[in-house]
């Protein structure tokens, strides 16, 4: 995959499957694992009230109880991953999801493949999952049988090599995980556009802090879209009606030189894996402000956050709450170091912490 393109999928990779929250204001500490890892993928709370997430740095598969501090290490990494492996083995974790009957999705982005565990981490077998659009895994998922993949084939020109589109919207495809039926439940706006320079060479790509919309959906087959350019949530109920919401008006941030450099010190430091050259002279697309929103997740009770972005890189997130009729309800800002992972019952909401040696942890949150 050429560098461009590999960016540009993962500046529009995005969102999760997610009652009002309890209050307003800030967050509560409640507990948090004494363990540090590399780089945590998002966090799904188990039956129990254990949690499972991947350390997508070190490709590992844990489960962990945050009242005991205890932490299980799921299945086998290898390096290699024949056809007929067992469901046990992985060879890059990168994202956890919840289906039904108590069973936990494992994605393997370099395995291409998603494995099926239980709640008490044992491996039960490979998701057999209709291979449409290509070959980018399937991260959500309802409890009621389907996966759902956003169709970045439709930018890339149906996977033709050479063949590049700009269409106005990217399809949402809906997937049966029995029959292998496939439908379209969603379109996203298309993003825009830039030239991209890399040595002599000029490609077009999506501008970065420009405006994305973000896919979610409810474990009940109930579907979000977060619209980044109108800042506002729609709804999809399960027999295909649309709630449109209410825009919010928000600050616009400038893109400044430090976000810039910022940007291209890991575009660079990204591209020593593919051979990049660090002296090749590299310019990107970028929009003039940032988008009202970078990331959106959300809760099974039906709330969507908004993930802000930030007038600089060290400063606090903070998040704008939408509840399911489309209307924004509330902002929750995080402590320093802290960014939204997932969400579980009973109000939890789970963080990756930053700690002192530029490590992550896993803590639980509560709202004041």
């Amino acid at each position: 995959m050429k560098l461009v393109e590999l960016l540009s999928a993962a500046a529009v990779l995005g969102a999760l499957a997610c009652n009002r929250a309890e209050s307003q204001g800030g967050l509560t500490l409640e507990a948090k694992l004494p363990m540090a890892f590399a780089q945590l993928s998002n966090v799904v709370e188990l039956g129990d009230g254990r949690i499972a997430f991947a350390d997508t740095k070190e490709k590992l598969f844990f489960r962990a109880d945050l009242k005991s501090g205890k932490l299980d290490t799921l299945g086998t990494r290898v390096d290699s991953i024949a056809r007929d492996a067992p469901a046990s083995q992985y060879k890059f974790p990168g994202w956890v999801a919840h289906l039904g009957g108590g069973t936990v999705a494992l994605v393997d982005f370099s395995a291409q493949r998603t494995t099926l565990w239980d709640e008490k981490g044992q491996p039960l077998r490979v998701l057999p999952i209709a291979r449409v659009s290509g070959d980018a895994p399937v991260l959500l998922y309802d409890t009621v049988g389907y996966g759902y993949k956003i169709d970045y084939q439709a930018i890339l020109g149906g996977g033709e090599p050479g063949r590049t589109v700009r269409p106005d919207s990217i399809p949402v495809l809906r997937i049966g995980l029995k029959a292998g039926a496939v439908d379209t439940v969603a379109n996203l706006a298309g993003p825009e556009y830039g030239d991209a320079i890399f040595g002599d060479q000029t490609q077009e790509a999506v501008k970065v802090f420009a405006p994305n919309d973000f896919f979610g959906v409810l474990p009940n087959g109930t579907a979000w879209v977060a619209r980044g350019r109108e800042n506002r949530v729609d709804w999809r109920a399960p027999d295909g009606r649309w709630t449109v919401g209410k825009s919010h008006e928000y600050t616009k941030l400038p893109v400044t030189q430090q976000d810039r450099d910022r940007v291209l010190a890991q575009v660079r430091e990204h591209g020593k894996a593919y051979g990049m050259p660090q002296n090749l002279r590299v310019e990107y697309p970028f929009a003039e402000t940032k988008a009202p929103f970078d990331l959106a997740l959300g809760r099974p009770n039906g709330e969507v956050w908004l993930q802000r972005p930030r007038a600089r890189e060290e400063d606090p997130l903070t998040y704008d709450v939408f509840n399911q009729q489309g209307a924004w309800q509330r902002e929750v800002p995080f402590p320093r170091g802290s960014a939204l992972a997932g969400f579980g019952a009973k109000g939890a909401i789970y963080a990756m912490i930053k700690t002192g040696d530029g490590a992550k942890t896993v803590g639980r949150y509560r709202l004041k």
